[in-house]
This record gives C-alpha cells, structure tokens and sequence, in this order.
C-alpha cells in the first residue's frame, strides 16, 4: 500500500493539471473578447462630436438666409418682438428702410412676416430705387421683399428716370422684377411733350410699350386724340387709338412780320 500511494498521487496530479489546462483555454475567448470594449467606449463620444465646436457656422442658419436680400431699418422709436419666427415691429418717426437697392422713408412702417418679408408703410412714404431707376411717392405702400412688388395707394407720383416718364394716379402697382407698373382712378402720363389721360394703365418699363383704357385722352402739341383705349410703342411716336374715336388738330397761328 505505501508503494501505490505515490502512483495514485500522481494520478491525481495529472489529472488535476489536465483540468487546469481546459479551463485555461475555456477561459480564453472570454479574455480575448475585453480589447474589443475599449473599441465600443471610443465610439461612444461621436453623437457628441457636431455640438462640440461652438463657434463653427450653423448649416441651418446659412440655408435660412441664403438668397434673401438683407434688410436695413432705422427710427426714432421701434416696438415690437425682434424673435425669429415671431417678427412684428412698429417704427415710427422719420423711418427708413433699405432692401436691396430700393430705399423707403415714411412716417410710419410696420415690419412682420419671416425675415420681415412684409413691409408696411404710411405718412409721406417716398420709394427710391437709383439701381433700377425709378421713384415712387405716395400716402400708403405696401411692399412684399420676396417677390419684389408693391402696391401704392393716395396720390401717388411715379417718376421714371430712366425713360422720362412720369406716372399719377391714385392706386399704383410695380413689380421690380417684371419692370411693370399698373396705374388705376385718374390716371395722367407725361412723356416729353405728350400727356394722356385714363382711367387704367398698363406700362412695361423695358419696352417703354404702354397701354390705357377708359376715356384715354392723348393732348400733344398739335391736338387732342380721344378714344376708348390708347396704346403707343416705345418712342409714343405712333399712337394707335380704337373705340369710339375723336379728336382735334390745333394749328399754330403764323406771327405777321412786320
């Protein structure tokens, strides 16, 4: 018995070393797959990555204002709400606007839409666009900055520098775009010698072509054509008139030499 002892005992050394080792290669895997967790936690600062840099440009802002003409005002006094979304203001006193190349002053001018996209004004209001050179003076003026048009009420004057034109009437709409100006209730055009009379008028600024209906009344130098409507092409050399024609030729009394 004291002799198989040892033999016994190694066997038990075997076979404990045996286990030793297949719980050794068990525990592997699991040993081999903690690198990757460091791999997980590098990922998990990237959601916060494109708030990190404060003071790089917001995409969203620069699409909001992309392509819209910039506005500047100023007044004596201002009140209202300047948040975005919700612009609504009121200036008063000797105010002024700029959009664009069309430059605005009035008494009184109310500010509201996105971007302040709608323009209100009242009191003495005088519009003023060298660029595109036109002047526009009136009571009341309602102005859209997207699609550049405007409507004009009380006595309102249009001067149109660049073809000597001027327009009168008591309710004037312009579209910058376009270039065309409609006038409406006591119309008067004055071109050079020549001044009709109407009661609407359609005018297109780059082709100077114009055309007015409802008692049209042209008085030139030499007479005075009437008809129901009155059209005349770039030079007004031509008047065309249709409907109910009439009119009258003035001579000029020769002076006796003496």
């Amino acid at each position: 018995m004291k002799t198989r002892a040892p033999f016994w005992l190694l066997i038990i050394v075997m076979i404990f070393t045996a286990f030793q080792a297949g719980f050794a290669q068990a525990s592997k895997p699991a040993a081999s797959a903690q690198p990757t967790a460091p791999a997980s936690s590098q990922q998990a600062p990237a959601p916060s990555q494109p708030a990190a840099p404060s003071g790089s440009p917001q995409p969203a802002a620069s699409q909001t204002t992309e392509g819209k003409k910039p506005i500047k005002f100023s007044a004596r006094s201002v009140q209202g709400v300047l948040a975005k979304g919700k612009e609504n203001t009121i200036l008063t006193g000797s105010v002024k606007i700029t959009t664009g190349s069309l430059v605005i002053t009035a008494d009184r001018v109310e500010l509201s839409g996105e971007d302040y996209v709608n323009v209100v004004c009242s009191g003495n209001v005088v519009a003023n666009d060298s660029e595109k050179g036109f002047s526009l003076v009136a009571e009341k003026l309602n102005y859209q900055r997207d699609t550049e048009i405007g409507i004009a009420q009380g006595k309102v004057a249009v001067n149109d520098t660049k073809n000597n034109t001027v327009i009168n009437a008591e309710w004037v709409r312009f579209d910058q775009k376009q270039s065309i100006f409609e006038a409406a209730v006591s119309v008067l055009v004055l071109k050079e010698d020549m001044s009709i009379r109407a009661e609407y008028a359609h005018y297109n600024r780059d082709t100077e072509e114009i055309r007015l209906h409802g008692g049209a009344v042209a008085i030139t130098e030499t007479g005075q054509l009437q008809g129901d409507t009155i059209t005349a092409s770039s030079d007004w050399s031509n008047l065309q008139i249709s409907g109910e024609v009439s009119g009258n030729i003035t001579s000029k009394e020769k002076t006796a030499t003496q």
